[in-house]
């Protein structure tokens, strides 16, 4: 049986029982003799390329879960470093953040880039408040020093009361903290008259100790000038103005010395920092001494 255009079809070809015709070229040779092979190919091809692209999608998969497997690990491993050393209660809320690249990788090279931990609240003597501690190139081995440490202490009003305490000879009554200042709230006492005075104190470090520079000076509730306040109340105002160093070494760790101290919002947050710190026990238990 011929084709419309005179040529033969091919019957059975292959023992298929299936017609497949055949083309002729413009020389009568076949120029396409078996299309179907071919589209069988580019199928066949088509579903490789679809599986090698499931494969890759299902091992990225599994390499993000197992290295989220593994920050989770690394995570609570400090969690209970951090338990067990400071001598924390359960019930202390501890946040451990494992920062850089792929948990497994920084596990490979020994170091970990970046790890943060906040504890809410620390006891440190008789301070307590948020502590957060940021440690920069941290090593597997605890014998090894990491590149930096930096703590950062938020102490609330009532928490700076207790650094204050006998700070300008006279009693303390309040301290509010706000506009970038630390107010302390006394009473002087002249010729049998209390007068309650506040002071604006602005915070900052010198030498390794906290200081508290005046700025205002408010007496029963007006702003005055550090020459009335002088004629007013004399040899009484002098430790109310002039700036004032507070040894703080006895609260804070003993190989990170005092870095910075800032007012954020209602708090005092005070930053220790260290270069080439070992990490121990005794990084954050062993105080420093006010000499």
């Amino acid at each position: 049986m011929k084709r419309p255009d005179g040529n033969q079809y091919d019957w059975n070809l292959g023992g298929s029982g299936r017609q497949y015709p055949r083309d002729s070229g413009a020389d009568g040779s076949d120029s396409d003799a078996f299309p179907f092979v071919e589209t069988e190919i580019v199928r066949r091809r088509g579903r490789g390329w679809i599986g090698l692209a499931v494969f890759l999608v299902i091992l990225v998969a599994i390499v993000v879960a197992l290295d989220n497997g593994a920050r989770w690990y690394v995570g609570n491993l400090v969690k209970s470093t951090a338990r067990s050393s400071l001598s924390l209660a359960d019930s202390t809320p501890v946040t451990v953040k494992i920062g850089g690249t792929s948990v497994l990788y920084q596990a490979a090279t020994g170091r970990f880039e970046r790890v943060d931990v906040a504890i809410d609240p620390l006891g440190i003597g008789d301070l307590s408040g948020k502590a957060t501690l940021t440690a920069i190139g941290v090593p597997l081995s605890r014998s090894k020093p990491m590149d930096s440490a930096r703590v950062v202490f938020v102490a609330s009003p009532d928490e700076v009361k207790k650094l204050l305490v006998g700070f300008t000879g006279l009693p303390v009554s309040s301290v509010k903290i706000g506009s970038g200042t630390v107010q302390l709230s006394t009473v002087i006492t002249a010729l049998g008259v209390s007068v309650p005075v506040a002071i604006d104190f602005v915070p900052s470090v010198v030498e390794g100790q906290l200081a508290l520079t005046p700025k205002s000076v408010a007496v029963n509730g007006k702003t005055v000038t550090s020459a009335v306040l002088r004629a007013t109340f004399g040899a009484l105002a002098e430790p109310l103005l002039a700036p004032q160093k507070l040894c703080v070494a006895k609260f804070l760790p003993k190989q990170l010395p005092l870095d910075s101290a800032t007012v954020s919002g209602s708090s005092l947050q005070l930053a220790v920092f260290g270069r080439s710190v070992t990490l121990s026990t005794a990084l954050l238990t062993t105080k420093g001494v006010c000499a």
